[in-house]
């Protein structure tokens, strides 16, 4: 089933569940925006979910915010398919459409992993916080900041060594959603073999082939749950050298 949204009748005062937006205010500043920066929430549960429908049902103007949960989203473009995996904090608007040749037909899947709760930053919300333009400046970097992680995942999958590129790719998701522990970094996100080899851009039997060798050097292991556990130093050997010039 598809669910494109659920509950709509949450409020929430936005600086209160997610207080780094309001980083570069004043102690004065921060309390007077978290009384005033009400947003409405909208949830949905584990499954497919759609981004467009949702943004047309809730009136969003800025962005959807992530507060809670897990989202996998596959874009493909005829045979290939790339994964993304989100989670609190990242910002989400539809796909823009006058940005790419009209030939290059973008698929978009979104399905809901853990599940979500997002505040939607409509027009409302864009007239109040004008007061604050550090809270506006935020919510921009955190659009921006699903760009640059594209730009990372992409210099992760030039790494030649498949077994490299699924373990940086595990810390960089150890960045976002790892727990400390005292068997090592524990990553909660169920990604099996086929969605990793979407993420690092290879064929599934070159993914579980890595993630043997992996799992055979003592670096990475597998959970029952699905999740990861990282042990040992992030792998500095796998960056490779920095090229001249």
């Amino acid at each position: 089933m598809l669910y494109w949204y659920a509950d709509m009748d949450g409020i929430v005062r936005l600086l209160e569940v997610d207080p780094d937006l309001g980083g570069g205010l004043s102690p004065e500043s921060f309390a007077s925006a978290e009384e005033e920066l009400l947003v409405r929430t909208v949830e949905a549960p584990r499954g497919a979910w759609d981004l467009e429908q949702t943004w047309a049902a809730t009136h969003a103007e800025l962005a959807l915010l992530l507060l809670d949960g897990v989202i996998a989203r596959d874009a493909g473009v005829g045979r290939r398919v790339s994964l993304e995996i989100l989670g609190a904090g990242d910002a989400l608007r539809p796909w823009p459409k006058d940005r790419h040749a009209e030939a290059l037909k973008v698929r978009l899947r979104f399905n809901v992993m853990e599940p979500v709760r997002f505040a939607v930053l409509d027009a409302a919300f864009v007239q109040r916080a004008a007061r604050w333009p550090t809270v506006l400046g935020q919510v921009a970097s955190r659009i921006m900041g699903r760009s640059t992680s594209a730009t990372l995942r992409l210099l992760i999958h030039q790494v030649v060594r498949i077994d490299d590129r699924v373990l940086l790719s595990l810390w960089g998701l150890a960045e976002r959603f790892g727990r400390v522990t005292p068997e090592g970094i524990l990553i909660p996100v169920p990604i099996n073999h086929t969605m990793m080899a979407r993420f690092v851009g290879a064929q599934r039997p070159t993914v579980s082939q890595a993630v043997g060798e992996l799992t055979r050097r003592g670096e990475v292991e597998r959970l029952e749950d699905g999740g990861w556990l990282l042990k040992g130093d992030f792998p500095d050997r796998a960056m490779g050298e920095a090229p001249d010039g």
